[in-house]
């Protein structure tokens, strides 16, 4: 598992997922993604396209993330899941959770 964050402009961040978001590497990924709680008053986009597996604790981090973010005043938004993802999110009610494009 990979996460990346990149900062596209004064406006906008993406943190991008790459490979399985289960509970073995899910401590690991969080420390990761703190760099992404430093933004404020942005657009940060999760960028899912190379995300080819989460669990429930991967779910937990993306809550925990949605809401550090939030409070940071960002705008989250989800793009690029891939099916078996999106089934996950789907089942578990997570669509209405986040905002996707």
């Amino acid at each position: 598992m990979e996460a990346t964050i990149r900062k596209d402009d004064e406006n906008q961040v993406t943190l991008i997922f790459d490979g399985y978001l289960d509970t073995s590497v899910t401590p690991q990924t969080e420390k990761e993604v703190e760099p992404l709680y430093q933004f404020s008053d942005c657009e940060i986009i999760i960028d899912c396209s190379r995300l080819q597996y989460i669990s429930s604790s991967g779910l937990r981090l993306l809550m925990a993330i949605n809401q550090r973010c939030r409070a940071n005043h960002c705008n989250l938004y989800i793009k690029g899941m891939q099916e078996k993802v999106k089934d996950v999110f789907l089942t578990t009610g997570f669509t209405n959770l986040f905002e996707f494009k």
